[in-house]
């Protein structure tokens, strides 16, 4: 589902990391995480850790995007990432699943895990199409 693709590489950018607007637009209050480091966070804990974060030339890379329907209001979106610094140089290998939930209004992201992995050979970028299947 291309609007859940769009919506997580939103949630990649730094710009939208710091605007709480956006971040309540896009995060369920009721979020939970188990990041890649194990450890845990929930709304209030996620929001305090984004306004901390620096602006950075690295950039996530995230690709091999699969969509699976849990209920018809449920997704589980699963993919994998990397950072890739100024220079090129490729890191935090992760592999990734987010649930996310329609509200009747909009999609939110319910919950998300990263889990490290292997380094995988890096996909060229593609761009989603308008429809929003």
């Amino acid at each position: 589902m291309d609007v859940l693709i769009e919506q997580e590489i939103e949630l990649h950018q730094y710009e939208t990391r710091q605007n709480k607007t956006d971040i309540e637009r896009l995060i369920h209050p009721s979020f939970s995480e188990i990041g890649k480091s194990g450890n845990s966070y929930d709304f209030a804990s996620i929001i305090k850790m984004m306004a901390t974060e620096k602006s950075s030339n690295t950039r996530v890379h995230s690709q091999k995007y699969e969509c699976i329907q849990l209920e018809p209001s449920v997704q589980l979106l699963k993919y994998e990432s990397a950072l890739v610094n100024e220079c090129g140089e490729i890191s935090n290998y992760a592999k990734r699943c987010s649930i996310w939930a329609f509200t009747g209004i909009c999609w939110q992201l319910k919950y998300h895990q990263g889990t490290p992995c292997s380094p995988f050979e890096l996909e060229p970028i593609q761009t989603l199409s308008a429809s929003t299947n």
